[in-house]
């Protein structure tokens, strides 16, 4: 067990978490389809990476925006920054993130960045998304992107994208209920809100779909930020539901989940990124492949090929929803499990939202 790593996560709660799920190398993902300082005190933060020189083309003008109502360090904005530092390093460009912390300051940092004539340009969320989309006929030449948000749009400069984590969260489902012995299994989000239903539903879809007599237990930080109150959470989860194996969702939290489950000896599921170097515990990690989302749309930005519309990413798009690394750790049965519940989804045999989840 990595049982320093987790502590010293845990010693720093007051601080940003950086580099936390991205560190190093990842995993290969399938082929098939299968971060900065906190800034304190609410102003807006202004980080930038430059790519490498490239005296073959130009690279003095090329800005990617990336506007951000949390701490580079949050997970979840981890991995979307690694798709864009792919982006800025292939195209000879600096990709220029603002942590734009008090919501006052909102529209002048969408202004400020599309004016200094960055492009594309990425929202995070629904009140930044919001006003980039209100602005956006005032910059007709600027690409916006709108970031993990379904927000339906009529302007031909901007994009909605989210990747959908109900496939990811279904075949962790299949995993989780493969690998318990109490059938009893968890899952804790930071909060009812309707991406986490999204990720409760898929996975307990999941479990059922391979028996129906499992026991999901569901709980919630109320906190995305807190992996103290996400452990104390997780560990009275596993004290008073019997559960044997915890799904987690929850940003920063679910950090403070991971390392209840590794106190307490029992497994864990990961999301988002590959978590797997984060405890042993986590024997498998729900991807949420923004980072390959967003890197596509700005692909397309760059060759003059960005389509406006709102669009939801997934198997369809041929993205990696597990890693290779913890696949190949799974049994050669469960391999087979996973592969066919894969290609039963692709195919439509599989409905991912059918039933009520409890």
């Amino acid at each position: 067990m990595k049982g320093k790593k987790i502590t010293a996560i845990l010693l720093t709660t007051a601080l940003a978490f950086t580099c936390v799920t991205g560190c190093g190398a990842k995993p290969q993902t399938p082929a098939a389809p299968s971060a900065n300082a906190e800034n304190t005190d609410g102003a807006a933060q202004d980080t930038q990476t430059e790519a490498p020189a490239d005296n073959s083309a130009e690279t003095t003008d090329k800005t990617i925006g990336l506007l951000v109502p949390a701490t580079v360090g949050d997970p979840f904005i981890a991995l979307s920054i690694k798709g864009l530092d792919r982006l800025a390093e292939e195209q000879g460009a600096t990709l220029r993130t603002v942590e734009t912390l008090d919501s006052a300051e909102y529209e002048d940092q969408v202004r400020a960045m599309a004016d200094m004539g960055a492009n594309p340009v990425y929202l995070m969320w629904g009140d930044l998304s919001e006003i980039a989309l209100r602005l956006a006929p005032e910059y007709p030449d600027t690409d916006f992107v709108l970031c993990d948000v379904d927000m339906q749009t009529n302007e031909p400069n901007v994009s909605s994208v989210s990747v959908d984590p109900t496939e990811a969260a279904f075949i962790a489902g299949v995993v989780a209920a493969n690998n318990t012995a109490a059938k009893k299994v968890g899952f804790i989000a930071h909060a009812d809100r309707p991406v986490s239903r999204k990720y409760r539903d898929g996975y307990i879809n999941g479990v059922h779909y391979i028996d129906p007599s499992i026991e999901v237990a569901v709980a919630y930080v109320g906190d995305d930020q807190d992996p103290v109150k996400g452990q104390e959470v997780a560990k009275l989860m596993i004290q008073n539901e019997g559960v044997d194996l915890i799904f987690q969702s929850a940003s920063q939290s679910g950090l403070g989940v991971i390392a209840g489950c590794e106190e307490m000896g029992i497994k864990c599921i990961g999301s988002d990124d590959y978590q797997g170097d984060v405890s042993d515990c986590v024997i498998w990690s729900a991807l949420k492949p923004i980072d390959e989302a967003l890197y596509m749309e700005g692909d397309a930005s760059f060759k003059g090929t960005f389509e406006s519309g709102d669009k939801v990413y997934g198997l369809s798009y041929g993205l990696a929803l597990y890693t290779d690394t913890e696949f190949n750790q799974l049994s050669a049965e469960l391999q087979d499990t996973v592969a066919q519940v894969v290609a039963d989804i692709n195919s439509g045999e599989i409905d991912v939202t059918a039933g009520t989840a409890e």
